[in-house]
């Protein structure tokens, strides 16, 4: 053809017998021996597998000297028919461009050849998958094969997850994990695959096997049987994160004890939940923390947003397997733990739990600083209520009851930073009520009074402590004390009632007087001006008061109220404006004692309370 003709081709029809995948080349003749090579012009080759699509490779050369196989593609042919063949047309490039002493361009074909791919080589650990399965899509291309840079010889993936790495590049990226890798390579069981190539991460990789991973927030949170990266400058016990962001190793607290097989994002939890299982029962405190080591049966809860470990379900038993469904799009993620236990729940917590205005329901402190049993075991909390000196500072909770907690305070803690702290110490009886007053808190309980061997004086809880909330300090203020007993240990107290918009405070229990002279049975006020302790007009009680609240400028209190041979009353209330004791209406029907009294919080119900007790003839509630 002359170098201004470019509609030149050549088509050939080869025969396919089966459908398949198939690696086509292109057989171009030596220009030595022919003394072509001055001639011999670009081409573009065009398939057509069916009769809509086509594979083009545009401007291919032929001016090799000997002759020589050209490899086109891998295309996916159906079976030749009657009706329909294949075809492959060579064309010259409109680019050709060859000697100018040529008197004609020359484009060579001696043969097309199809060779049928029974199966893809060189994976090394990894098959590439379209997700698109629709049979168009498989006529048009292969989809599947392996990787443009594949992993070095016998490597074994365990893991492959992607993401949208937060670098400078900020791109899809997929990242690989498992055994593979080498010097020769520049990565260790832990690389990402990106712009076609195998590129290593920072530090080269992890010192060890990873079994998996999830990609969650810019980061890579990853699982194995490792204990560090692999150039040894950080120390990672089988976990660990990778930041896309400063693109940086960094541990989750000390690492495990043992193995971790699965990592999942856990969308139960919250979008900021990573789950991991595996063959360890301890989570490492980290270095330096001063915390306590966490213990685990195989199954632990990480929190991305605060970087620790969150509370978990509750679960009797050893867990082998979890999984989460990864589809942020789904209305309804669902979760699946699997292993040899016994009993589950949503939530397992140490005392305490929050329940939120929608029903919900989760825990309060971060896991292995809870509450805990005390010496004898017991774990029981009581009271508890949120405290701000102001409206811009943040509530702390305090709660008391019969516990310890990590730094070794008893019965009274405040949380701080998810971890139970001290308050105040010195208290070893058991708290039964918590509440305040401005900056004062009131705290009651179940006195543990006894006599120093050193001083020949009293020492301990005596059941009722005002603190400081400010100053951190005790308010000092006479003590209630029993009726058989100076020392006071006697003495109980049920509840504290603050009464508003005066500077009166109202203790109801089991005591008898205060300061061992002002007689007070079962219930005192105490004004915090004036630290000055005041009985109520004389009352019917016989015994302790178990609880009160203020209700329409009302107080009402819940004991036992007899009254000559009249029926006994479990339930009265006390005007202060009058000094008087009154009945409740339709407290007679009461079939015994009163033990917790509680608003009924509804717009519709001011005034109005809630009744808890026991049957007096049985005992049951």
């Amino acid at each position: 053809a002359s170098p201004d003709v470019q509609n030149w081709a050549i088509t050939m029809n080869p025969y396919i017998p089966e459908p398949g995948f198939y690696k086509v080349y292109m057989m171009v003749p030596g220009c030595q021996n022919t003394n072509t090579c001055q001639s011999r012009g670009l081409v573009d080759v065009l398939l057509k597998t069916n009769g809509e699509v086509a594979f083009d490779a545009r401007n291919l050369t032929q001016n090799n000297l000997l002759d020589e196989e050209v490899y086109i593609r891998t295309v996916y042919a159906p079976a030749s028919t009657d009706k329909f063949r294949p075809s492959v047309q060579i064309n010259l490039s409109p680019y050709a461009k060859v000697d100018p002493q040529a008197q004609r361009v020359e484009a060579v074909v001696d043969y097309v050849r199809f060779e049928r791919v029974t199966s893809f080589g060189n994976l090394n650990g990894v098959i590439r998958m379209d997700p698109d399965l629709s049979s168009q899509k498989q006529l048009h291309m292969a989809i599947y094969g392996g990787l443009e840079d594949s992993l070095p010889e016998d490597s074994v993936v365990y893991a492959a997850t992607s993401g949208l790495s937060n670098d400078t590049r900020s791109d899809e990226t997929l990242f690989l994990g498992g055994k593979f890798g080498g010097a020769e390579q520049g990565y260790y069981n832990i690389a990402q695959y990106r712009d076609r190539k195998l590129i290593p991460l920072n530090a080269t990789g992890l010192y060890g096997t990873v079994n998996s991973m999830v990609f969650m927030d810019a980061s890579l949170y990853v699982g194995g049987e490792f204990n560090g990266t692999a150039d040894m400058k950080t120390a990672l016990g089988n976990i660990a994160q990778y930041n896309t962001t400063d693109e940086s190793w960094y541990p989750l607290s000390g690492g495990t004890d043992g193995p971790v097989t699965n990592v999942v994002p856990y969308s139960p939890f919250g979008s900021h939940s990573v789950a991991f299982t595996g063959s360890f029962s301890t989570l490492y405190a980290a270095a330096g923390s001063g915390d306590q080591n966490l213990t685990s049966g195989g199954l632990a809860m990480w929190d991305t947003s605060t970087a620790q470990w969150s509370s978990l379900p509750y679960i009797a038993g050893t867990p082998t397997l979890v999984f989460a469904d990864p589809w942020e799009d789904r209305d309804f993620n669902v979760a699946l733990v699997a292993g040899a236990f016994s009993a589950v729940a949503a939530l397992e917590a140490n005392g305490t739990v929050v329940l939120s205005s929608d029903g919900g329901i989760k825990s309060l402190n971060v896991p292995g600083a809870g509450l805990q049993p005390d010496s004898e075991g017991r774990l029981v909390v009581n009271s508890g209520l949120w405290y701000a000196k102001d409206n811009t500072t943040t509530p702390v909770l305090i709660v008391g009851g019969q516990f310890q907690t990590q730094d070794g305070t008893t019965n009274l803690a405040q949380l701080q930073d998810g971890k139970w702290q001290k308050l105040l110490g010195g208290i070893n009886g058991e708290i039964l009520t918590i509440n305040n007053a401005a900056n004062l808190l009131f705290v009651g309980g179940v006195s543990n009074i006894a006599i120093d061997p050193k001083s020949n004086k009293p020492s301990g809880f005596g059941g009722l402590v005002v603190y400081n909330m400010d100053k951190k300090d005790v308010i000092g203020v006479q003590s209630l004390e029993g009726s058989d007993d100076s020392n006071g240990s006697a003495v109980r107290i049920n509840k504290i009632a603050v009464r508003a918009d005066t500077s009166m405070v109202v203790v109801g229990g089991d005591f008898a007087t205060a300061g061992g002279l002002l007689s007070c049975p079962y219930v005192c006020t105490l004004d915090i001006n004036e630290s000055q302790w005041s009985p109520l007009a004389t009352s019917t009680l016989v015994d302790q008061v178990t609880d009160m609240l203020f209700t329409d400028k009302l107080l009402v209190v819940a004991g036992t109220f007899k009254n000559g041979t009249e029926p006994t009353s479990y339930l009265m209330t006390y005007d202060f404006d009058i000094n008087f004791w009154a009945n409740v209406t339709g407290a007679e029907n009461l079939p015994g004692p009163v033990t917790t009294l509680t608003h009924a919080d509804h717009e519709e119900s001011a005034g109005m309370y809630y009744i808890i007790g026991t049957s007096e003839s049985s005992g049951t509630p």
